[in-house]
């Protein structure tokens, strides 16, 4: 880095709770204008440490779309390119918090931080954790993460790699949790100190895809489900289709002739599990189990949800159509 150059941590603001505020005369709270407030009541940062505001937009996260979130990523990888930068901050609404995170974690390529953060509690609301939460996703990006472990999540004084958070609880402060692996690290009083051992390296795949697919469908199973989502996906242009199913990764056997159609037009079909924890496992071979779907060519997401096994679908047809490629790009996870 240049001697006479200042480093700095981009915050990007992409809206949520954490710069909503009530509406008057009207029930609930909204978009704000906040980003400057909150930004203003931080406290001083490490010396020679300059933050700068990127106001990309200011929605509710359930407005975000993967093109949004494939946008967002693209500009986060820019941003990590210049040397002055230490690295990225996202401020962003819980809801699909996950997923954009996971969309970052699997297109920057830069080994700089990236975390993103949001709040349960609106701007004005007593007990608000959103400053406390950007101010220690600030002090987090100044730390040497461990090697490979991508773009991450802090909040309510944890880390979180972005590949095993999932938002647990609608309503509570502390609304996340991780997929069986533990925390990436934690909140002290005011310093922010690692779980993992930075020699521990965790090799992950980077995709760089000019564009992604958006038209990838998320079918839950349910009981007694046929194979209408599936014939009706496939009428509207799907070209793929990722489906959550029971337990290890099951569905009903009405659901199985879809499947089996999707694959004879060459369209990957990948199967997760409602399950938080677990993941999918080629267990069963009855029909419509996770071997048996395995056997016809579904590909399992291994402990991947629904959620980010169609992000992780999206970027793969982003680069190819063939579906022995995509199905090593889903091992690979």
């Amino acid at each position: 880095m240049n001697m006479t150059q200042q480093a700095e941590i981009v915050i990007f603001f992409t809206g949520g709770t954490i710069g909503m505020s009530p509406v008057e005369g009207k029930e609930g709270v909204a978009p704000g204008g906040n980003f400057d407030g909150l930004l203003n009541q931080l406290s001083p940062q490490e010396a020679d440490v300059v933050l700068r505001p990127v106001l990309w937009s200011d929605k509710p996260s359930p407005h975000m779309t993967p093109e949004d979130m494939f946008r967002l990523a693209r500009d986060v990888e820019e941003a990590l390119k210049e040397e002055s930068v230490l690295g990225a901050v996202v401020l962003h609404g819980t809801d699909t918090l996950a997923e954009t995170a996971y969309m970052c974690d699997l297109v920057v390529r830069s080994d700089k931080p990236v975390i993103l953060t949001g709040s349960m509690r609106y701007y004005s609301e007593a007990g608000y954790d959103g400053i406390r939460n950007l101010a220690n996703t600030v002090r987090a990006c100044l730390l040497p993460l461990p090697p490979g472990v991508g773009a991450c999540i802090l909040m309510t004084d944890r880390i979180f790699a972005a590949r095993e958070a999932v938002k647990v609880n609608s309503l509570n402060v502390d609304a996340f949790e991780s997929r069986e692996a533990g925390v990436v690290g934690y909140v002290a009083g005011e310093s922010v100190l690692l779980a993992r051992p930075r020699s521990t390296p965790t090799p992950r795949r980077k995709f760089a895809p000019a564009s992604i697919e958006t038209n990838v469908p998320l079918i839950t199973a349910y009981t007694g489900i046929d194979r209408k989502p599936i014939d009706h996906a496939i009428s509207e242009g799907a070209k793929g289709v990722v489906i959550e199913g029971f337990g290890a990764g099951n569905v009903p056997p009405a659901l199985v002739e879809g499947i089996e159609a999707c694959l004879e037009k060459g369209l990957p079909v990948v199967l997760a599990t409602r399950c938080i924890e677990g993941g999918v496992w080629p267990v069963y071979g009855y029909p419509g189990g996770g071997a048996d779907l395995h056997a016809k060519g579904v590909i399992l997401c291994g402990r991947l949800g629904g959620p980010k096994a169609r992000i992780r679908l999206m970027c793969a047809l982003g680069l190819t159509s063939d579906q022995d490629e995509i199905r090593k790009i889903f091992e690979e996870a």
